[in-house]
């Protein structure tokens, strides 16, 4: 057995089209990853705008030199204080009522030209935001926050799952769902812990790129079985002994096998990349670093070993479904261009703002692999009296997939008639 799958392997791999390609995706996806690195941009305190290496480290410096776990007492206190240092020469009520601009400008000729960027670090930023209304700077926000709001940090933190429900325009959310996502947010320990998590951060903002793997997979697999029907080995294969035994099984485990080398030797570029330039530290930080109105309770190590999989279940539901078809016709052609829409064109749809194309196109390969998508757009799929969110469906429509679709190749090669 052993055997037969090192032959389909060597077979799969050996073909001009699905070497160039396999290799081709490897460089690309590191040349992706190295420009992921220099092309990041990020002003310091005083201003200067940085990129690269630079960048990382000075976001890094500036995270890490306001973590810690955020108390009440340190939240409010940390409040009175960026707000006395503020509005110390410059009128809270007049600030209130300027537009951005205005207030960059008044901030800017106050304190001098570098303190709207010191003022926006981005603990500010990120303390600011239960309050935060669209294009604020933290210094705007500030002027309408009470020591009272302060005082109830958890509470407004808790009140934007509330409001991202409220304010969906598609997406009339039941009780049974705003059930589903306030307990969800209800689990989310206080108090939160701030700090630096950029290496994490960065693989759940990269592994989207891990759909090229996919397609590579995809073009490595479509010729598994239809390659056989075209060759016209299919009569000689399937009157050997084990032509519809073995054989088939070796072709399956040898596709598989393939499939999960080749994910993860893309996921561990970008986890690499990610790691090594942005660092491993944070892993442990609550993922509302990232996203203060994200309801799930979960550490940012946590989400991107999330992510991965999610990607992995893609990548077997998807090769599953290659085999599938493979099996079913004798035209690579029709199984390539079937993957082609299945990952890419479907990621170029619209939407329409009909929230239920939405929630079907959230299913694809290119329609889930974003943070603000997995964690914050509270997309959920209610069945009766249970709810769904995104994350499950996800898993379980590829588990499904790669479940019933891998069998069901074998079967259709034992079963397929030869001309």
């Amino acid at each position: 057995m052993l055997t037969l799958i090192r032959f389909e392997m060597k077979k799969m791999l050996g073909r001009r089209v699905a070497l160039a390609v396999n290799l081709g995706v490897i460089v690309m996806l590191l040349g992706i990853m190295a420009l992921n690195v220099l092309q990041t941009n990020a002003n310091n305190a005083a201003g200067d705008l940085l990129s690269g290496t630079e960048a990382i480290a000075s976001t890094r410096q500036r995270r890490e030199a306001k973590a810690g776990v955020l108390t009440v007492e340190k939240i409010t206190a940390d409040i009175a204080a960026y707000q006395e240092r503020v509005f110390s020469q410059i009128d809270r009520a007049q600030m209130a009522e300027l537009t951005d601009g205005a207030a960059y400008d008044l901030v800017a000729a106050t304190y001098g030209p570098k303190a709207p960027y010191e003022l926006c670090d981005p603990y500010y930023t990120f303390l600011f935001r239960p309050w935060h209304l669209s294009g604020e700077a933290p210094y705007q926000t500030a002027a309408r926050i009470t020591a009272e709001d302060a005082a109830a940090y958890y509470d407004a933190v808790a009140n934007l799952t509330q409001a991202t429900m409220d304010q969906s325009l598609t997406w009339a959310y039941t009780p049974t769902e705003r059930a589903f996502w306030t307990d969800l947010q209800g689990q989310v320990a206080e108090p939160l812990a701030y700090g630096y998590a950029g290496g994490w951060d960065n693989i759940v903002n990269c592994f989207a790129f891990l759909v090229f793997p996919l397609l590579a997979i995809c073009v490595t697999l479509t010729p598994v079985f239809a390659g056989e029907y075209q060759d016209g080995t299919d009569a000689v294969l399937l009157s050997c002994r084990w032509g519809r035994g073995r054989l088939a099984a070796a072709k399956i485990l040898a596709a598989l096998a393939y499939a999960t080398a080749y994910y993860v030797a893309g996921a561990a570029i970008i986890c690499g990349f990610s790691l090594f330039f942005y660092g491993a530290g944070g892993a442990d930080l609550p993922i509302q670093n990232y996203d203060l109105s994200s309801p799930y309770p979960l550490t940012c190590g946590l989400a991107a070993l999330i992510c991965l999989g999610l990607m992995y279940l893609a990548t077997l539901g998807v090769a599953g479904l290659t085999l599938l078809m493979s099996a079913r016709t004798r035209s690579t052609l029709t199984v390539l261009v079937a993957d082609v829409a299945i990952v890419f064109i479907t990621g170029l749809i619209p939407s329409g703002g009909n929230a239920v194309i939405a929630h079907i196109l959230s299913l694809f390969p290119l329609g889930f692999p974003a943070f603000s998508t997995l964690f914050s757009s509270l997309t959920d799929y209610p069945l009766g009296p249970a709810v769904l969110d995104l994350i499950t469906v996800v898993a379980l429509v590829y588990a499904l997939l790669a479940a019933v679709c891998t069998p069901l190749a074998a079967r259709s090669f034992r079963r397929h008639q030869v001309a």
